[in-house]
């Protein structure tokens, strides 16, 4: 259940233009014992202060509660529904005694640990824009973001037999500064269109932040607040910031609304790298063509639009934390035969001084074009990211650690496309959107490595992805399913060909990739009189998801001993008695091998979803005399078409692309009341 109140008010006159609105959303989960608040204020001014002199100021206040987090639905999926729920003389829960092997019961945590996360966010900026001569301008503007986010969390002994009791309270500070300096110039000189730009621009961030946790608490009443309750604690906080330096230079011209180009050059300074390597420099230009504006076109009504865009471009990356660029040590405990601990350091984290920015170098054909009232832009785009910010490994033989450097490359593919008309004009008008873009992506280069794996699980049996050139981004790593012996055991195809119920690492293959090649969203309005019916449908074609939940449900492996997926129960091969039937491996054949990282578990994710519909009625303010009124109701994600077997092909868990008890998106309705006065 979600309430979500707006107010807003604006205003002014000839010189001062104000809006102040207001926001409270109260939104309760799907699951027990968790909800979601937020309350914002947001202030809104610009003033003519004189005529060369414009003012305007925004303020934007937040705070949001959290109370829980999500629930483990690995453990949600997995455990028991007809055991017993708790010790009827302890009241402590109990642990699942026929199939989840470890873990805590999810009911209980959910009723028995809590959570509390908070978050005050100030967003403040100031312009001055002051009109210097005839199309010159210069404009000052500053900027503050404000973040403070404490957490609190307890967890209760009473959740499973031995559980330990524990709490932990932390606090984030996030503070950044802006300045930006800005001045342009645009004029015509006889068909002749120039315009300038030189920015100088410079920001700051600060992040601090303190934690505390404790475990074994004698006392469980007070929850998270009492820190001395623990028998054990550790306390720790850190500190970091950062800047960054840019100035711009930019310069456009066009000749008679028909001929374009646009030049700029952007030179960015990092306090991340070394001297000598902090400035990374970044050029674009662009031409354009708008055919519609020729004077050959000026006796068709046929044509409204016809333009013809090319450009290329290069931008930067700078995405490493700070001081990561520096040799690092960090501190390790040993206690050399005794039972007391000793300190020292090790280096974990190498000086890498030659280390500077990543560039990605765009190059993109355009066409916009109008025939009939009917809007078309079609794209075509190339990326290539060379430098690429990589951190590789240090092999444990040689001490471990990590270090970063610049190589490995990374290329995009895509097209992309979009519609927009009035199909119907009239008492009913029709209004629709149509947006699709196909991508490709893959791995060119990774730092001189043949490959590297990723998504590792060690209770599922090792990585799940791979990253290696000439494949995209997110591929699986996977043995090859081939069906089931006459005894009911899973057959794998080996990398000689024959096949085996025991593959070895030698056979895992590349198969799928996670992104979609193919995404798609169309849009129609809808208006009749006073209602309006809104309809939007989105896509994703051509992916693939590891659905890892279902291999837990379905497979005696690891911490799942037993069978919660009914589907793989009815239709296993000990239940069917013809076993050309079976869907599932026996369960009790002891030869039987299940892999998490197999191709029995990848599914094709596509999807298409009803995403919104919503329908609205307005009553003007002559019939109320005192406001105007929108009636609306709508419902969000009401219909998914696909064939994955998993709760929500859109979402994933820590891994792209992996299912491993993603939170699926809810289905929601919403009615809404608007007054405008």
């Amino acid at each position: 259940l979600s309430q979500d109140y707006n107010l807003s008010l604006s205003g002014g006159n000839g010189k001062i233009r104000y809006m102040v609105s207001g926001n409270v959303l109260d939104q309760e989960a799907v699951t027990i014992n968790a909800k979601y608040g937020r309350y914002g204020l947001r202030v809104n001014l610009d003033s003519d202060i004189r005529k060369w002199l414009t003012l305007s100021a925004k303020v934007n206040a937040s705070m949001t509660h959290s109370r829980n987090g999500a629930p483990n639905w690995f453990h949600i999926l997995n455990f028991s529904p007809t055991m017993e729920l708790r010790n009827p003389e302890t009241g402590i829960y109990n642990n699942d005694p026929y199939n989840i092997g470890s873990g805590s019961n999810p009911y209980g945590v959910m009723t028995e640990n809590y959570s509390d996360s908070y978050s005050y966010n100030l967003n403040s900026s100031l312009n001055l824009q002051f009109k210097i001569a005839k199309g010159l301008i210069f404009s000052v503007q500053g900027g503050v973001d404000y973040a403070h986010s404490p957490s609190y969390s307890f967890t209760s002994s009473k959740v499973a037999p031995g559980a330990v009791s524990g709490m932990s309270n932390s606090s984030n500070l996030h503070r950044y500064w802006q300045n930006t300096n800005n001045l342009s110039y645009n004029g015509t000189f006889s068909g002749h269109t120039l315009s300038a730009t030189a920015v100088w621009e410079m920001s700051g961030t600060y992040d601090s932040s303190l934690s505390a946790s404790g475990s074994n608490l004698s006392n469980e009443s007070v929850g998270y607040w009492n820190i001395g309750n623990a028998a054990v604690r550790s306390e720790s906080n850190s500190y970091s910031s950062s800047s960054l330096v840019s100035g711009i230079v930019r310069l456009g011209y066009d000749y008679g609304k028909r001929y374009f180009i646009t030049a700029s050059f952007r030179a960015d300074g990092s306090s991340k790298f070394h001297d000598g390597h902090k400035w990374g420099m970044f050029p674009s230009a662009a031409v354009a063509w708008d055919i519609a504006n020729e004077s050959f076109m000026q006796d068709q009504h046929v044509v409204e639009q016809l333009k013809l865009r090319a450009s290329y471009g290069v931008t930067g990356n700078e995405g490493i934390s700070a001081y990561s660029t520096l040799g690092m040590l960090s501190a390790a405990t040993y206690g050399w035969g005794t039972t007391t601990g000793y300190t020292g350091y090790w280096g974990n984290a190498f000086s890498t001084p030659d280390l500077t920015w990543e560039k990605t170098t765009q190059y993109d054909v355009g066409l916009d074009m109008t025939v009939a009232g009917v809007s078309i832009t079609l794209d075509w785009f190339k990326k290539k990211t060379e430098d690429l910010l990589f951190q590789k490994q240090v092999p444990s033989y040689n001490g471990g650690g990590t270090f970063w450097v610049n190589q490995g490359k990374l290329d995009n593919t895509g097209v992309e496309f979009s519609l927009s008309a009035f199909p119907v004009k009239g008492s009913v008008i029709w209004e629709t959107g149509f947006n699709a873009a196909y991508i490709e992506n893959k791995v060119a280069d990774l730092a001189g490595n043949d490959f590297i794996l990723t998504a590792n699980y060690s209770d599922l049996g090792g990585a799940m992805q791979i990253m290696k050139p000439g494949y995209p981004l997110g591929s699986f790593y996977v043995y090859q399913w081939k069906g089931f012996d006459d005894k009911g055991a899973n057959l794998y195809l080996r990398k000689d060909g024959s096949l085996t119920t025991s593959p070895t690492s030698d056979d895992l293959v590349i198969k799928g990739h996670a992104t979609p090649k193919w995404t798609l969203g169309w849009n129609n309005t809808l208006t009749w009189r006073r209602w309006t019916l809104n309809v939007f449908i989105n896509a994703a074609l051509d992916y693939d998801r590891l659905n890892i939940s279902r291999f837990t449900t379905a497979s005696m492996s690891g911490v799942s001993r037993f069978i919660t997926l009914s589907d793989a129960y009815f239709h296993g091969w000990d239940h069917v008695q013809d076993k050309s039937q079976a869907l599932y491996p026996s369960v009790t054949n002891t030869d039987n091998k299940s892999f998490a990282n197999s191709n029995f578990w990848l599914e094709d994710a596509s999807f298409v979803k009803l995403k919104n519909i919503s329908l609205s009625y307005d009553i003007p303010r002559r019939v109320l005399k005192f406001a105007g009124l929108r009636l609306s109701v709508s419902a969000q994600d009401l219909f998914t078409f696909s064939g994955y077997s998993g709760m929500d092909p859109e979402v994933y868990s820590s891994y792209d692309g992996l299912d491993y008890g993603a939170y699926p998106v809810p289905r929601t309705y919403t009615f809404s009341v608007r007054f405008r006065f």
